[in-house]
């Protein structure tokens, strides 16, 4: 997929928008008999970020059970536990210098210092790993908690109202997706994030905003920044995703509940996103 496909949608492309009021990162698809709320996730949040947008807050009242990219009881298992601990360390004898060799160890090494972090903490991680582990720590210096996000906001509320939760994949799933990256891929994604962990501060910020105006245009244009020069990686982390999850949300127009669903919010936006795919199958989504 060419980079010129991330180009920035219309309103129409990526389906109706509601005319009157603000507009917020959630849509609705009608079956015969019910409503299926998507929600857009902003995966960590700040706690002053709340309350959320009356709009989104009814998008749940009215909804009988919640789907999200994974159930977040799922994380917290011995057996995702010990999964994820065997793919994040590297093979014994291996380390992160030698897959990363000298000149691009050097690099990340530097620029993980600029922003507050010595590499070599994680020598003995996976460079996917590594990447992932300085966004979350430099986002919790943010202010920005996990038990904050979107999803753990409602699974608690979930759990108060005797709503259902399930997953859309599983925790093994997430995993895979960068485990299963080429390690000198992994490499040159962890120098990726590090450049841009620099412009983290403002991007979160500009972020949030986004996603609480309902700004698929900025999210789009994110997309295209991060991941639009490898083709490779926006096909397995969002597109491949995308297809996978459409049967399992067009059944669920089938059904006579309404149900809300919980995903990242750059999943809804931009070609070959869910809203994209629902459209070629002929289901219009209107943005709320």
């Amino acid at each position: 997929m060419s980079a010129a496909l991330f180009a920035l949608l219309s309103w129409g492309q990526i389906g109706a928008a509601r005319a009157d009021g603000p507009l917020h990162s959630l849509w609705e698809l009608h079956g015969k008999h019910n409503t299926v709320y998507l929600l857009g996730s902003i995966h960590v949040l700040r706690p002053s970020d709340y309350p959320l947008a009356p709009a989104v807050q009814d998008a749940y009242r009215n909804s009988k059970s919640l789907l999200m990219e994974i159930n977040l009881d799922e994380i917290n298992s011995e057996q995702a536990q010990s999964e994820m601990l065997a793919s994040a360390l590297l093979p014994e004898g291996k380390s992160l210098p030698q897959i990363m060799g000298a000149n691009r160890y050097a690099r990340a090494e530097s620029l993980a210092h600029d922003v507050g972090f010595e590499l070599s903490g994680f020598d003995q991680f996976a460079p996917w790993f590594a990447a992932e582990a300085i966004s979350q720590l430099q986002l919790m210096h943010l202010g920005f908690l996990p038990q904050s996000g979107v999803e753990a906001y409602f699974l608690e509320r979930a759990r108060s109202d005797g709503k259902s939760v399930a997953g859309l994949e599983t925790v093994h799933d997430q995993i895979a997706l960068f485990s299963n990256m080429p390690l000198d891929a992994q490499a040159e994604y962890l120098i990726s994030s590090l450049e841009q962990a620099h412009d983290l501060p403002r991007e979160v910020d500009e972020m949030v905003r986004a996603w609480q105006h309902g700004d698929t245009q900025w999210f789009t244009n994110e997309m295209k920044s991060e991941l639009g020069g490898d083709p490779q990686l926006y096909q397995s982390v969002l597109v491949a995703r995308n297809r996978k999850w459409l049967p399992k949300i067009e059944a669920l127009l089938k059904d006579d509940k309404n149900y809300l669903v919980i995903v990242g919010t750059g999943h809804l936006v931009g070609r070959g996103s869910v809203i994209d795919l629902l459209k070629k199958d002929g289901i219009g989504a209107t943005q709320l």
